[in-house]
């Protein structure tokens, strides 16, 4: 923690004194005071508003190796390089601060700007203001949808640890895009979620009066129409047959009841989790959905039925990235070649129940849609695998 004190005590004489409403720094050297090693402390004068304080650079030099001119260490000290780049950086965070108050028109007071230095807060940081607009709505937001708005903080804080409001353009979200697709190797669906959280919150900044180059409405997360990772039957029979194996350990059976119990009911991770006896009725299945809160109701075909098994379908509160690895191990372990994580599940139930001849309009319903075109996809999928099953009629006859 860098050290305030009154500037008024122990200042150097020769510092000229500006007490303009204008920011004025400058680097100076305790000459009065040695440390035990014989350097002398740096400090950074502040004036603002005819105050002045001064803070400790937390660096100490010999007074020769100190150039009063430049306010910069000269050569003669081994460590100059390092030491002028912590001042540079010192100074470079005290004019970030008094631009971000200057284009957002507000008021900078000493008092502020010391604040600001010490804990860049989020009327300045959009990363800061994510992270504390976020926990204030913790209670409000459902678990999953909170869960989801962390992981893309973090995905931002990784980064970038502070994003000053002004700093915001759309060239700079499109550099964080960029290092998100082909530094971390994101899917175009990451990177949409990304920017639908990433969007919501500077909405609401701006909301508020702070002020940023790049308006909220300017930002489009496009509809993900990338390819829908699902299992067919032959696949699910696969990992059902393990499921029934002697040799399926308890914790892989856990595993296989919830997710295939999700393969015939089409639930989301966070509903599975949320169940427990009260929600079924004989063969039917009632329960308000997190996401949309509201009631659903869903008659259990027989597959279903057997992976509601209470002794494994409500054992055991496992995180969904947990589950995620685990059914990685599993698919590999059983051949299956696919990317499977537990929203495979939702989409492995619309296609194959499209493919059985459920229709589309019912499909809807049992997925709680909104917009029927977002279960349109679905359609496409199972569109996509008959034309190229017709061709499985060239076997026929032989041409």
């Amino acid at each position: 923690m860098l050290e305030i004190t009154n500037l008024y005590d122990n200042v150097p004489n020769s510092v000229p004194m500006k007490f303009t409403g204008k920011l004025n720094t400058r680097i100076v050297i305790r000459t009065d005071q040695k440390c035990a090693d014989g350097t002398h402390t740096l400090y950074l004068q502040l004036f603002l508003n005819k105050q002045r304080k001064k803070i400790s650079c937390n660096i100490s030099v010999h007074e020769k190796d100190f150039d009063k001119e430049k306010q910069r260490i000269r050569r003669s000290c081994k460590s100059y390089k390092d030491y002028n780049l912590l001042l540079e950086k010192i100074l470079a965070d005290i004019n970030k601060i008094e631009v971000a108050y200057r284009l957002s028109d507000q008021v900078l007071t000493m008092d502020k700007l010391l604040e600001e230095f010490h804990n860049p807060t989020s009327k300045i940081d959009f990363v800061h203001f994510w992270e504390a607009e976020m926990q204030r709505q913790k209670e409000l937001l459902k678990p999953g949808t909170y869960r989801q708005q962390v992981t893309m903080l973090n995905k931002l804080k990784s980064y970038k640890k502070t994003w000053y409001f002004y700093e915001i353009t759309e060239e700079t979200l499109q550099d964080a895009v960029a290092y998100f697709k082909n530094k971390l190797k994101n899917k175009e669906t990451t990177i949409n979620s990304f920017l639908k959280s990433f969007k919501k919150y500077l909405h609401i900044a701006q909301k508020r009066g702070i002020r940023c180059p790049l308006a909220f409405d300017d930002i489009h997360p496009r509809q993900p129409r990338g390819e829908r990772t699902f299992l067919m039957p032959d696949e699910l029979q696969n990992l059902n047959n393990y499921f029934d194996d002697p040799y399926c350990n308890k914790t892989h059976k856990i595993i296989l009841s919830k997710f295939l119990f999700s393969c015939f009911t089409g639930l989301r991770f966070s509903d599975v989790a949320n169940l427990d006896e009260n929600n079924f009725m004989n063969d039917v299945l009632l329960f308000c959905a997190e996401k949309t809160n509201k009631i659903q109701r869903i008659p259990l075909n027989k597959p279903a039925q057997k992976f509601a098994n209470p002794e494994y379908l409500f054992a055991e509160n496992f995180t969904n990235e947990y589950i995620n690895r685990e059914l990685k191990e599993i698919c590999i372990f059983r051949g299956i070649r696919k990317r499977v994580s537990f929203h495979v599940a939702r989409h492995t139930f619309a296609t194959n129940f499209l493919l059985a001849g459920g229709r589309v309009e019912h499909l809807q319903k049992l997925l709680n849609h909104s917009q029927i075109r977002e279960t349109m996809i679905y359609v496409h999928i199972v569109e996509n695998i008959t034309n190229e099953q017709i061709h499985n009629m060239n076997e026929i006859i032989k041409l």
